[in-house]
């Protein structure tokens, strides 16, 4: 649909409502969407400063999906596209730029409160058992 330029900035919103929720994310994703959101911009020629806005929101919603998203954008061409976007768009958009390109270019490590040596210690002395509650399983299972 946005390919074929009818009611793109309708398509573009309902788009930029499925990119907030994780199963379109996956849809979008799959179906070759940051691919044709990228070619979007690649042409330019929005009838609004709005479209734009818009186009740049759903990438935005799609960024949120790590390392998935790094690839299919770095594959696409993204970086230069949003370069020339983030020297051209509002700041509303080169805001939402700007934070694409940190989702790209950070490294997620998250931070874990678990000390495994700990655990791993403490793994030989407590067997799991089955059977012992009155559901079947006990409260090591």
């Amino acid at each position: 649909m946005v390919k074929s330029g009818r009611m793109e900035s309708r398509v573009l919103l309902i788009l930029c409502n499925l990119a907030w929720s994780p199963d379109g994310r996956h849809a979008m994703w799959d179906s070759g969407g940051v691919e044709v959101l990228l070619g979007l911009l690649r042409r330019s020629d929005f009838k609004s400063e709005s479209t734009q806005d818009v186009c740049v929101s759903v990438l935005h919603g799609l960024s949120h999906g790590g390392l998935r998203f790094k690839g299919l954008a770095r594959a696409a061409g993204a970086v230069e596209v949003l370069m020339q976007v983030e020297k051209t768009g509002s700041e509303r958009t080169k805001e939402k730029v700007r934070r694409i390109f940190n989702m790209m270019t950070e490294t997620r490590m998250e931070k874990e409160d678990v000390n495994w040596e700990e655990v791993l210690e403490d793994s030989g002395s407590t067997p799991c058992r089955f059977g012992g509650g009155k559901d079947g399983l006990s409260t090591n299972a």
